[in-house]
């Protein structure tokens, strides 16, 4: 069985920036993808915050196209009031990493992937957290 990876809004990021400090591994990361040998996940919040970040940079048409390939390689989790609910009970400043986290969890991914120095500190249990880097290694 594959192993389960959570893409943190970071890491989309880093694959389309070709300037961004993670670019090279984001670009490794999604080779695993598409070889088949991680499965990958990532919210619908991811999609909207990326999307709306990506308004900048790139027109409507290559945003549609690069989703449309996203929605291909990556399976998109819904959040749902449980999830929200759960996520509220942990004591983590940032709403929106939280929610994140226990979204991962709650689908039982292997490893959640940042590059958000914040998170990969913070004392969240039951995934492992690590940047794009680290998990490369141990792949």
């Amino acid at each position: 069985m594959a192993t389960r990876i959570f893409l943190d809004t970071n890491i989309i990021l880093d694959l389309l920036d070709n300037q961004r400090q993670c670019h090279k591994e984001a670009v490794l990361l999604f080779k695993l993808i598409d070889n088949g040998e991680v499965m990958a996940f990532f919210s619908e919040s991811i999609v909207t915050t990326t999307d709306y970040i990506l308004q900048k940079l790139l027109s409507k048409d290559l945003r549609t196209e690069f989703f449309g390939e996203m929605s291909r390689r990556i399976q998109i989790l819904p959040c749902s009031n449980m999830i929200l609910d759960r996520a509220l009970s942990l004591e983590f400043g940032d709403l929106e990493d939280v929610i994140l986290f226990q979204l991962a969890l709650e689908n039982k991914v292997d490893f959640f992937i940042t590059n958000d120095k914040k998170l990969l500190n913070s004392t969240l249990k039951g995934i492992k957290l690590v940047q794009a880097g680290q998990f490369l290694n141990i792949k």
